[in-house]
């Protein structure tokens, strides 16, 4: 290609492409702000001292209307679900009417004036008072004068101030708290993460009072506010990460408090590798407590690259032009343009082909962001009338929606947001979930976690019986050689162990030695005896079950618990801080047990299984205490005076009013097999 034909060709695309790009019209924001206050509170505003003015002014300016009309939806909880929730718009508006009134020194006429401003508006219009949202506004435009603000902040638009302003579960702590610790917690942004740790963990104050009762904080309250109290007193997670929270927020730090399962944590967005983090973790899926579409951390960081596109304001206006399907498919991840198209079918009844577009519209334009995709779509399937054209959208939408291959922080919970949740929609329809699953296990292959928990998922939903598990497992195998993927084996070993199944759980180490021979630990050391107490070693033939798992456990190690190799691994079981926690060998049949050699966990936390106990039972309802030692040993050994009959063994911690951990390396049953 010559340089003239080159050059050519670069004119076209440049003329193309402006071809092709949206009109900005400052028309088309104005008049779909207009519509969504409505023409009633555009009148109650006019007819206030400076309304007239503000109003002027607001709607002569297109970037300020674009920024109020194109920042996320206009209620940030996401709870509320497929709304627009436009009766908000006009109690914004309203808001950022007394905010400009009240605004002394002309901060809004500052970019970040105006920003913050208009984001406090936006998100507080509706739920605080005139009174504390001026006082706020006031207090970060001192803040933004004296430089105590974060430097981010000057750079933020109005959607990131909202993700400072919101302050997750602290949106209702009074002001004094944000003037207290904004001057108490001024420290470098690296160290707000670690910021809760300014206060202490504490479950009972020096009274005695739990931290769950209304007397914690109570002798205090006269003298100090809700954030000094936490910092001065103490608490447990919600107190420490609303701390953290509410003093980067504080500072223009972006944050928000978040939920993990029985535990309070908390977001910072981390400057240096341009994501979020996650403080005060300790494990399982992190939900935060507000953000402007979905509600959980992938859904943060999906909307988060929503608004970083290039071609997100083009978007925004075809959004407000009412050209959904353009707008959804012009930048794709767009939540509010997917919720106002949801709403206008809803309010036309629209034709099934209508919502059909819909569907295939979030199927292609959130296939890489199936947190918020899937928060769309299972309202649609629920609207679906017959099984089979429902079973239809549903493995369209598994087949699409993956787990995106960008880097994440962690991954959703897919089998929570996207499996279980079909399981409502098709009751007691087993048919119907062999098909789900047989989709996802195909649409999910080769993703980093999706792949693994679509089969924790089915081992949980289809391995019903020894039956149902040997065809699950056949199709689990056939789609892990065809794929090459490996297999998480844990939530099968589990759901095989929890059903009492010994063929179930046969079966999965069986799928496991055949296609990975090296997940179970390899063997090491002197074995222990195969015959011993006058009988032979009988627990390999059964299964482990126990009280309860925890994330220091590997279900995958359980069969190494009953055999007699002495196996590279540390536990066999690890049970979760409990009251009497147990493990237990269930045997195929009623056997003469002899005697019972117990493995112990040597080093620190050996202990921990003393005062231990075992009880046999020859129909798993009724148990018999036969051994108890008070002492801590490395082994344990129980030889009975005769034998019993028992098909059930379980050793365990003595009942008793404290709560501990149970972890053993073995339980060796020996005896005669009647079975």
């Amino acid at each position: 290609m010559t340089r003239i034909s080159l050059l050519i060709a670069c004119v076209l695309t440049a003329l193309i492409s402006f071809a092709q790009a949206v009109k900005r019209d400052a028309a088309v924001v104005r008049n779909y702000i207009r519509s969504c206050v409505g023409e009633a509170a555009i009148k109650a505003i006019q007819g206030r001292e400076g309304g007239g003015a503000f109003l002027k002014r607001f709607f002569a300016d297109q970037r300020w209307m674009e920024q109020f009309a194109g920042s996320g939806p206009w209620s940030i909880d996401p709870y509320k679900g497929l709304k627009e929730n436009n009766e908000l718009a006009a109690k914004a508006l309203e808001a950022l009417d007394l905010l400009v009134w009240n605004d002394e020194g002309d901060f809004i006429s500052t970019t970040i004036g105006r920003n913050i401003a208009t984001a406090l508006a936006l998100s507080h219009g509706h739920d605080w008072d005139g009174e504390k949202l001026v006082r706020v506004m006031e207090l970060y435009r001192e803040w933004a004068g004296d430089g105590t603000l974060h430097v981010d902040s000057k750079k933020y638009d109005v959607r990131q101030w909202r993700e400072v302003l919101g302050f997750g579960q602290n949106a209702n702590l009074p002001v004094e708290c944000l003037e207290w610790i904004h001057d108490f917690a001024n420290v470098p942004s690296e160290r707000y993460p670690g910021l809760c740790w300014q206060c202490h963990y504490r479950t009972f104050n020096c009274f005695g009072a739990s931290v769950h009762g209304p007397q914690y904080y109570a002798p205090w309250e006269h003298r100090w506010n809700t954030q000094e109290l936490r910092y001065r007193i103490g608490g447990v997670c919600g107190a420490l990460s609303k701390f953290g929270s509410h003093g980067a927020a504080s500072h223009g730090v972006r944050s928000f408090t978040a939920g993990q399962p029985g535990h309070c944590a908390y977001l910072v967005w981390n400057r240096d590798d341009d994501r979020w983090g996650t403080a005060y973790s300790v494990t399982g899926h992190t939900a935060p407590h507000n953000t402007l579409g979905g509600h959980d951390f992938a859904a943060l960081e999906e909307q988060d690259r929503y608004y970083r596109s290039p071609k997100r304001m083009d978007a925004e206006y075809l959004r407000w032009k009412g050209e959904w399907e353009k707008s959804m498919r012009l930048c794709p991840g767009n939540w509010s343009a997917a919720v106002a198209w949801y709403c206008d079918l809803e309010r036309r009844s629209a034709s099934a082909a209508e919502w059909d577009a819909w569907a295939a519209a979030v199927r292609d334009t959130f296939a890489e962001a199936p947190s918020q995709g899937w928060q769309l779509y299972l309202p649609y399937l629920g609207r679906i009338k017959g099984r089979d054209a429902r079973l239809s959208a549903a493995k369209l939408a598994l087949a699409a929606m993956k787990e995106n291959k960008a880097p994440t922080v962690e991954a959703p919970y897919w089998a929570d947001m996207a499996l279980k949740p079909l399981d409502k929609l098709f009751p007691k329809d087993d048919k119907a979930m062999w098909e789900v699953f047989q989709s996802a296990l195909d649409g999910q292959a080769g993703t980093t976690t999706f792949y693994r928990q679509t089969i924790t998922w089915g081992a949980e939903r289809l391995m019903a019986d020894a039956a149902a598990s040997k065809t699950f497992l056949a199709v689990v195998g056939k789609s892990a050689e065809k794929t090459g993927e490996k297999l998480d084996y844990k939530g099968m070993v589990l759901k095989a162990s929890q059903s009492g199944d010994i063929t179930m759980f046969r079966q999965v180490y069986s799928l496991m030695s055949k296609l990975s021979p090296g997940e179970e630990p390899k063997a090491k050391g002197k074995p222990w005896p195969t015959e011993a107490y006058g009988g032979t070693l009988l627990s390999p033939d059964g299964l482990l079950q126990t009280s309860g798992t925890s994330s220091w456990e590997n279900p995958v190690t359980y069969r190494s618990g009953l055999t007699a190799a002495d196996f590279d691994s540390g536990n066999a079981f690890h049970t979760a801080k409990e009251k009497a926690p147990w493990g237990m060998v269930v045997l195929p049949g009623s056997s003469d047990i002899t005697g019972v050699t117990i493995v112990n966990v040597p080093g620190q936390n050996s202990s921990r299984q003393v005062p231990i106990r075992v009880w046999t039972s020859d129909d798993g309802g009724e148990f018999t205490e036969v051994f108890a030692s008070e002492s801590n040993e490395l082994e344990w050994k129980c030889q009975f005076k005769k034998p019993v009959k028992a098909k059930y063994i379980k050793v365990g911690r003595a009942p008793d009013a404290k709560e501990e951990f149970f972890h053993l390396r073995k339980i060796l049953v020996y005896g005669k097999k009647l079975y």
